[in-house]
């Protein structure tokens, strides 16, 4: 009905919107120090995004340190969803991975692979072709984990008639964020008070993931099938589970796991990891991600 409209709209905010931690960040700090991070973002996710972590990196690691960004121009910050994701680009983004993580292997002493939401399961992909070199020097810190498959959503049936558009067979639709409905899904809400000793911070998700303006709301495309036929591709032949140290911070009131229970999210790290450490927080898969909280998670794996 209003399709053109919001796609007007969405590559007009491309273009012209500033973002505090939604851009295409490479790398950081001294290509030489002992200890390197590499970061992978999840769906709908950007290098820049680990620069939201920085603080807490910092003041559990100091800053002699490295930090590389999965980056690639089929990624970029400057693309919409729908070019993002398919099966070519996430094989050109396992190639990355292993390219990236055995050139550190070479040169650091210690290396922290840091996987946001989805990003994980891209790890998993890769994980087969990192070398052993990089594997005896590696740990993952996983934070806000992501199921490996979706349900079906009502919101697509409501919203597809609204913006919805079919590419490659994949029905996509945007759905509104608002602080307002928050009680329906947590993952909804735009804004929020972190109250950490004293001091008190208002975070947007506006900085940190992608959202365009239309009809009054702040609206993000996806599609369901497609990220689930893109996650089966890269985890259907994993040979699980992943002996790799790993540090999990996990959202206890995470709205993209549909209400399923906890248990169904330790049952899914039990299948993937078999050497880790759980740190559960009641909070929303987004804002989960508050300084205090990664920092647990980081100084957890140092430890």
């Amino acid at each position: 009905m209003f399709t053109k409209h919001f796609l007007k709209a969405y590559h007009k905010s491309l273009k012209t919107e500033y973002r505090m931690f939604y851009d295409d960040f490479a790398e950081y700090g001294n290509s030489k120090a002992d200890h390197a991070i590499y970061f992978i973002e999840g769906i709908g996710g950007t290098p820049g995004q680990i620069r939201f972590a920085m603080s807490s990196i910092v003041k559990v690691f100091g800053t002699d340190i490295y930090i590389k960004c999965l980056n690639l121009p089929e990624f970029s910050a400057q693309r919409t969803i729908f070019e993002k994701y398919n099966s070519k680009n996430v094989d050109k983004k396992r190639n990355k991975i292993i390219k990236d993580l055995n050139d550190l292997g070479k040169k650091h002493k210690k290396i922290t692979i840091f996987a946001s939401s989805n990003g994980f399961y891209d790890l998993v992909y890769a994980y087969p072709k990192i070398s052993k070199q990089t594997l005896k020097k590696a740990k993952l810190v996983w934070c806000s984990i992501a199921p490996d498959h979706f349900e079906p959503t009502n919101w697509e049936k409501f919203f597809f008639g609204l913006n919805g558009l079919i590419i490659d067979g994949h029905k996509w639709f945007a759905v509104p964020n608002s602080n307002k409905l928050k009680l329906i899904n947590p993952e909804m809400e735009l804004n929020h008070v972190w109250q950490h000793n004293d001091g008190t911070r208002v975070f947007s998700k506006d900085d940190l993931e992608f959202r365009f303006r239309c009809f009054g709301f702040n609206w993000d495309y996806s599609s369901v099938t497609c990220f689930n036929s893109l996650l089966e591709r890269v985890t259907k032949n994993a040979k699980l589970p992943l002996d790799i140290p790993a540090y999990i911070l996990l959202a206890t009131n995470d709205g993209y796991w549909q209400g399923k229970p906890t248990s169904e999210m330790y049952a899914l790290l039990d299948k993937y990891l078999s050497n880790k450490k759980v740190i559960a927080k009641d909070a929303s898969h987004l804002w989960l991600l508050m300084p205090d909280a990664v920092q647990e998670i980081l100084e957890l794996s140092k430890s």
